[in-house]
């Protein structure tokens, strides 16, 4: 009985040893990487797929700041972001920008999160003033650097003035003009 017991452990251990091959050769261990242009075109419905965005978190923000960069702050939860992103979006494109870093700013900015603080700090002239005496950034914003030095800064729809949604702001007009602003911040950046 005892060798009839060895012969079956044995069996039952090559048995359980072949079901743990099947299971691990059937299962897909890559993870799921989702693009950052993927994502952002989850995040923000209207702009196209095939977009320049690259998520950036406040650090990187924060030492862009100090090299060559273009950085659009936003959030998807503000309507306004989406539409200026679209836009910006078709702009650089056009003009053969690769790449534009995204930092969506909202959670550190609640948080008040010192890496937050120290951008708006670098921001400080082109940001709005509060009440209070202190700065915020608001979505969306637009800030190219060059060199180090803030060449090109836009925050024209983040405080819009009385009761307006985007589709109201954002005429052909409007969207001609705010296009040409960008091939013109994009050309000074690339020359």
């Amino acid at each position: 009985m005892n060798k009839r017991f060895k012969n079956g452990l044995q069996i039952g251990l090559i048995i359980l040893i072949i079901i743990g091959f099947i299971f691990v050769g059937t299962r897909d261990f890559t993870e799921e990487v989702v693009v950052d242009n993927l994502r952002f075109d989850q995040e923000y419905s209207n702009v196209s797929s095939q977009n320049v965005f690259k998520y950036a978190t406040a650090i990187e923000v924060y030492a862009a700041l100090n090299n060559d960069a273009i950085i659009f702050m936003g959030y998807n939860e503000n309507i306004w972001s989406g539409y200026y992103a679209d836009l910006l979006n078709e702009a650089a494109k056009e003009s053969g920008i690769k790449e534009i870093l995204y930092y969506d700013f909202y959670e550190d900015r609640e948080n008040k999160n010192a890496t937050y603080q120290s951008i708006v700090l670098a921001l400080g002239n082109y940001l709005y003033t509060l009440d209070d005496g202190s700065k915020e950034i608001y979505a969306p914003t637009l800030v190219i650097v060059k060199d180090g030095k803030i060449i090109a800064f836009d925050s024209t729809t983040s405080i819009t003035k009385g009761n307006i949604n985007p589709d109201e702001y954002w005429t052909n007009y409007r969207k001609g003009i705010q296009y040409n602003i960008f091939l013109t911040m994009f050309k000074q950046y690339l020359s």
